[in-house]
C-alpha cells in the first residue's frame, strides 16, 4: 500500500502530539493562575563569595571595608582593622576553599539563569502568598556545608553555591555524602532547593502528625505547592527521581497502593513503618531496589493532586493550613 504525502504528515503529527503528552506526564499539575495578575519580580543574588575571594588580598582591608555596604549581612557595618580581619584573611587564603571558588566561578561565571528561575518562582510565590515578604538572596561560599546548602533566615535566602557544582565534584564523596544526594547537587535544583526551605520555614504549619497518611498528605501539600511556583519543573526534578525511577512508580503504583491497602498501613502509628515508605534513600525499604525512595511521599503528592482537582474553590494556604489530613485523604477519591 503506498502512503501519499497527506499521510506521511498526519502520522508525524500524530507521532510529535504522542512525545509531547509523554512528555507532559513528566510535568506538574499545579492550579491554574490568571498570568496577567503575576507581579514582576526581579531578583539579583548579591554574590559575597564571588566579591570575597576576588578581593585583593595585598590591599584586603580596603577592599572589604567597600563591600561592606552591600555585604552588611556578613560583614557587620563597623569598619574593621587589619587584626580584626585576620580569621577572614586566613579564609580567602585557604588553598582548599581557593580551589572550591574556582570551582564555582568557572560552573557560575554569573547567575542569569538562576535570577530569571528565581524571579519567576517568587512572583508565583507573591501570587499566592502576598502578604510574605520577598527576600533578599545572597549567595556565598560555604566550605561544603552540606547540611544546610540553603539558608533561609528573616526574609533572606544564601546559597551555597559549592553544594551545586555537580555529581562529579569529587570532594563531595570525602564528605561522606551518599551518591543518591549527590546526583542532586546541581544547578537544576537551586530554585527548587530555595522555594523548598521558604515552604519549610514560612509556610509549614507545625501539626502533629501521627499516622502514616498525616505524613504523605503533610509532604504531598510542599510537593503540590512546588507545582504552583515552579509549574516548568518537571515532576522528577520536584521529587528528585531519576528517568527510570519515575518509570517504576507510574508502572508499580498500583501495587504499592494494595500493599498499603491491604496491611493497613495508610493509619499506622508505627513511626518505624511510616520511615520506611517516608525517608530519603536509594530505594524504599520493603520494596525492589529498583523502586525510587519515599514512595509514601509521592503517594501523597498524587492524593493532594486529585484533592485539588476535585476541589477548585480550596485555594492553595487554605490547603496548607488544612489540618484535617485525614479529610483531604478521603475527599481525593484518589486511587491508583
Amino acid at each position: 500500500m503506498n502512503m501519499t504525502k497527506s499521510n506521511t504528515s498526519l502520522i508525524y503529527i500524530v507521532f510529535v502530539l504522542f512525545l509531547l503528552q509523554s512528555c507532559d506526564n513528566n510535568r506538574s499539575a499545579g492550579p491554574n493562575i490568571d498570568k496577567s495578575q503575576l507581579t514582576n519580580i526581579n531578583v539579583k543574588v548579591h554574590r559575597y563569595g564571588k566579591a570575597l575571594f576576588e578581593a585583593d588580598t595585598t590591599n584586603f582591608l580596603s577592599d572589604v571595608n567597600k563591600m561592606q555596604s552591600e555585604f552588611s549581612l556578613f560583614l557587620g557595618n563597623n569598619k574593621y582593622t587589619e587584626a580584626q580581619l585576620k580569621p577572614l584573611y586566613n579564609y580567602v587564603t585557604d588553598t582548599q576553599l581557593i580551589n572550591i571558588s574556582s570551582k564555582v566561578m568557572k560552573m557560575y561565571p554569573d547567575l542569569k539563569s538562576e535570577e530569571r528561575q528565581l524571579s519567576n518562582a517568587f512572583s508565583r510565590f507573591h501570587y499566592f502568598f502576598p502578604t510574605k515578604r520577598i527576600p533578599i538572596v545572597y549567595s556565598y561560599i560555604s566550605n561544603l556545608y552540606h547540611k544546610e546548602p540553603i539558608i533561609v533566615n528573616d526574609s533572606v535566602v544564601i546559597i551555597g553555591l559549592d553544594m551545586f557544582l555537580g555529581k562529579n565534584f569529587m570532594l563531595y564523596g570525602s564528605l561522606g555524602i551518599p551518591h543518591y544526594k549527590i546526583r542532586r547537587m546541581t544547578a537544576d535544583n537551586i530554585t527548587i532547593d530555595v522555594m523548598k526551605e521558604l515552604y519549610i520555614k514560612e509556610l509549614a504549619p507545625r501539626n502533629e502528625q501521627k499516622t502514616l497518611v498525616d505524613r504523605m498528605i503533610a509532604a504531598g501539600k510542599l510537593l503540590y505547592y512546588l507545582d504552583a511556583v515552579l509549574p516548568a519543573v518537571p515532576d522528577s526534578l520536584k521529587i528528585s527521581y531519576t528517568t527510570n525511577q519515575m518509570k517504576w512508580v507510574e508502572k508499580n503504583k498500583t501495587n504499592v497502593w494494595a500493599f498499603l491497602v491491604e496491611n493497613k498501613l495508610f493509619y499506622s502509628a508505627d513511626y518505624k513503618i511510616q520511615t520506611k515508605l517516608i525517608e530519603d534513600g536509594p530505594f524504599t525499604t520493603g520494596f525492589s531496589n529498583y523502586s525510587p525512595p519515599r514512595l509514601g511521599l509521592w503517594l501523597g503528592w498524587q492524593i493532594v493532586r486529585k484533592y485539588m482537582d476535585t476541589h477548585p474553590s480550596v485555594s492553595l494556604i487554605s490547603l496548607i493550613n488544612d489540618a484535617d489530613a485525614q479529610a483531604i485523604f478521603n475527599q481525593s477519591g484518589y486511587k491508583p
